[in-house]
């Protein structure tokens, strides 16, 4: 399970745009959150809500970006949301990602990666969101947290719709502004489509090896039951395509400077205790115009973690925008 070792550039993988048809899987909704779904670009994508705490109804809403890996989705934020009392909350289900929306088949349909994750949730903000957010990215999903921020186009202003960015146990500032050649990761990407690559992805969705490498990579302490759990409810070979694809390593074919380096949106980078990454991080305080760095408990999968201090950094950092 290499869960968020590497993320996504934007490169197109794999397939010409066609219609596909629509796979709807069903799962229960997560304990305390309303479970819809929306349309965007042909894809039916899934999303959790919860409501703002009574007296926080105007606080800005959070839009939560999940990690992609094996077994992982929105399910992610489950902690994180229980917890929160502050503004609405709203979790989508990136394109491919999770139990309740389409599956994505690249033989069938490309993507652009991150870029397609991005419009998915621009489209959930123009729908349901509809006012300045802060969006909170996990781990190697920063990329798609630095573009929803900075990107400027007909149907988007990211300037105006994102009031805060929280980046949650990001990649370095180093694996974020140096590209790595594109011609690797499309090797990369090539075997892990082959049968032998996609047979070693698919021998890790098991929950031996989810355990072993949550442990080796995510936790300060041991992966708990109900992490183990959701993560091997949310396995299956439907959900396959968007990890091979992340594991690829296309985050590292992209230099994301530009967008980091030139925003306004206030952001906080937040790190566990333990993560030894840390120090490697500190270059996004001095490099971008308004950014502070912040530390909880854990390592690298803090709203899972410790979802009571990741709450209160997060408040605390929206609670500074309006100051």
């Amino acid at each position: 399970m290499v869960l968020l070792v590497l993320a996504t550039a934007n490169l197109a993988f794999a397939a010409p745009r066609v219609p596909s048809a629509t796979v709807v899987r069903t799962r229960p909704p997560l304990a305390c959150l309303e479970t819809s779904t929306y349309e965007h670009d042909g894809w039916r994508l899934a999303f959790r809500r919860k409501a703002a705490a009574a007296g926080h109804e105007n606080d800005p809403p959070l839009l939560l970006v999940h990690p992609v890996g094996i077994g992982l989705s929105s399910w992610f934020w489950k902690r994180f949301i229980a917890e929160w009392q502050g503004g609405e909350v709203f979790a989508p289900d990136l394109i491919g990602c999770g139990q309740l929306g389409d599956s994505w088949d690249p033989d069938e349909r490309g993507l652009f990666l991150p870029l397609d994750w991005v419009r998915g949730c621009e489209a959930l903000w123009r729908e349901h969101i509809q006012r300045p957010c802060v969006v909170v990215t996990q781990g190697g999903l920063a990329p798609v947290g630095a573009v929803l921020a900075s990107r400027e186009a007909d149907n988007w202003r990211g300037s105006l719709a994102v009031a805060g960015l929280v980046l949650a146990s990001p990649p370095t500032w180093q694996d974020m502004t140096v590209a790595k050649p594109v011609a690797e990761v499309e090797r990369n990407y090539a075997f892990l489509r082959t049968p032998l690559g996609g047979a070693s992805v698919a021998l890790l969705e098991n929950r031996a090896a989810i355990r072993f490498f949550s442990n080796l990579f995510l936790f300060e302490e041991e992966a708990d039951a109900a992490w183990l759990d959701e993560a091997c409810a949310d396995c299956s070979a439907a959900v396959r395509a968007p990890v091979l694809a992340f594991n690829a390593g296309l985050l590292s074919a992209r230099d994301y400077s530009a967008e980091l380096c030139n925003t306004y949106t206030p952001t906080l980078v937040l790190s566990g205790t333990t993560d030894k990454r840390e120090a490697d991080r500190r270059l996004y305080a001095s490099q971008m115009l308004s950014c502070r760095l912040g530390s909880v408990r854990g390592c690298n999968v803090l709203p899972w973690e410790s979802p009571r201090e990741t709450c209160n950094a997060v408040r605390a950092f929206v609670a500074g925008l309006s100051a």
